[in-house]
């Protein structure tokens, strides 16, 4: 992943230095150098009208970028350049070798470019931040080789975002939205239209999505809202919360746990070491774990489940059109299935290793083997419901099984179940987003610490 974000940036490197069409240049104020303490300030500002649902595009190769959409018809920027030396004419000559180039172009929006000193050296004595304003009704390119993006106010447009190091962060948007960062979380409210964010290493959190979206980690956790489109959600290694989605949803994770709202289409879960939790899906749903329990509620059509180490609990809320050849497969569990009393269907059950456990049923099955025996033997039960259909194939190799018939006492213990697991998952999660949030302001704290440092040095 982190060749391919080398290529994306040295393609925008190149897009950045093709010429574009210029009408009027936009008129730069540069401002005279202040001293601050043991730093020097100098801003530079500049505005231009624009036309509504125009573009603003921004290339830098240094800074964190910071954009506000408010009302108007005009595009403002300032960029205050910061440098980290007590000597003026040290402070002036950075301040002379920063190049900023702003300018309209034909289709009624803004072109800014910067090019810094000693862009090719770590740790420059110069910092760059730009502040922006733009309409409300607009759109956004950005591309920043260093620093983070934000984006606040309420937009109408699209946005593409990209920097090669930093985080982003974005208010509701009305139109599309593609993120790239090579390092650093995405955080954005509402979007829209579609969406795609990806991350070399951080967390992806986003609220409600009116489209589709692809959201992609090498490290992080991914949570969402209700997505009105298809989703498809993987992570290197953290959790994954999703709210809902209209469309297919795919979910994957190296290490955490998957935790899915309703779905209207169907749904692929994977973790290599967690538990699943689905609440709702219409579609066809797999859901498979290397250890980790695995939790179905009111599904409504064929379902294939498998875990290595855990128990599965299973809610069908089918119908006899909708319910196809199911399989719930666990080596170390129970498994529990609760099944609508009115739907025609085949089960074939077993225990592996029976030992003493046992096939517990409210539907009439034919059971073989013998229940009391306390050596390992094979236990297997068999039925057909409501003249028998499409096969529900249940297994454990080691644990108990229990089919139940969906009513209100069955429903209570259902919800006891699931609570017992998923309950104390939530608390921990509360728990483990109120310290990240905090390791996030100390980690920015230091970082900043750390760079001042390094500029008085």
């Amino acid at each position: 992943m982190i060749t391919r974000y080398v290529h994306i940036f040295a393609l925008l490197a190149f897009l950045t230095a093709m010429p574009l069409v210029a009408l009027d240049v936009s008129s730069v104020k540069q401002g005279s150098p202040v001293r601050h303490g043991r730093t020097w300030e100098q801003r530079s500002e500049f505005e231009s009208p624009v036309k509504e649902g125009a573009r603003l595009l921004l290339r830098v190769d240094n800074g964190a970028v910071s954009i506000h959409a408010v009302a108007g018809d005009r595009v403002s920027c300032t960029v205050v350049l910061r440098a980290y030396t007590s000597d003026e004419s040290e402070a002036k000559r950075l301040f002379d070798k920063f190049q900023l180039s702003a300018r309209s172009v034909e289709t009624g929006g803004v072109y800014l470019t910067s090019q810094s000193p000693q862009r090719a050296r770590h740790g420059t004595n110069l910092g760059v931040r730009f502040q922006i304003s733009v309409p409300q009704h607009f759109n956004l390119d950005v591309v920043t080789q260093s620093g983070d993006i934000s984006v606040d106010g309420l937009l109408q447009g699209d946005a593409r975002l990209t920097t090669a190091g930093g985080d982003v962060r974005m208010g509701d948007l009305t139109g599309a939205v593609h993120i790239e960062t090579a390092g650093g979380s995405i955080t954005l409210a509402k979007v829209g239209r579609d969406l795609i964010a990806r991350t070399a290493g951080g967390s992806i959190r986003v609220g409600d999505v009116k489209g589709d979206a692809f959201l992609e980690t090498s490290g992080g956790e991914i949570a969402t809202g209700e997505v009105t489109g298809a989703l498809k959600a993987e992570t290197a290694g953290g959790d994954v919360v999703i709210g809902g989605a209209s469309g297919q949803v795919v979910a994957r994770t190296a290490g955490g746990q998957i935790q899915i709202g309703p779905s209207g289409g169907s749904v692929r879960a994977e973790t290599a070491g967690g538990s699943i939790r689905l609440q709702g899906a219409r579609g066809r749903v797999v859901a498979e774990t290397a250890g980790g329990s695995i939790d179905l509620l009111e599904v409504e059509s064929a379902v294939r489940a498998s875990t290595a180490a855990g128990r599965i609990l299973a809610q069908f809320t089918c119908t006899k059109k909708s319910f196809g050849p199911s399989q719930l497969e666990t080596s170390m569990g129970d498994v529990y299935v609760y099944l609508p009393t009115n739907v025609p269907l085949t089960i074939d059950a077993a225990i592996d290793t029976a030992a003493g456990r046992q096939i517990q049923s409210d539907f009439p099955l034919n059971i073989q083997g013998d229940k009391e025996e306390l050596v390992p033997s094979t236990l297997r039960g068999h039925g057909t419901l409501n003249g028998g259909g499409e096969v529900l194939k249940i297994r454990t190799v080691a644990g108990n099984i229990e089919i139940r018939k969906i009513n209100e006492a069955s429903l209570r213990e259902l919800q006891q179940r699931e609570e017992s697991t998923w309950k104390a998952w939530q608390q921990r999660r509360m728990e483990k987003d109120r310290r990240r949030q905090e390791l996030e302001n100390e980690r920015r704290q230091r970082r900043q610490e750390r760079d001042e440092d390094q500029h008085e040095q």
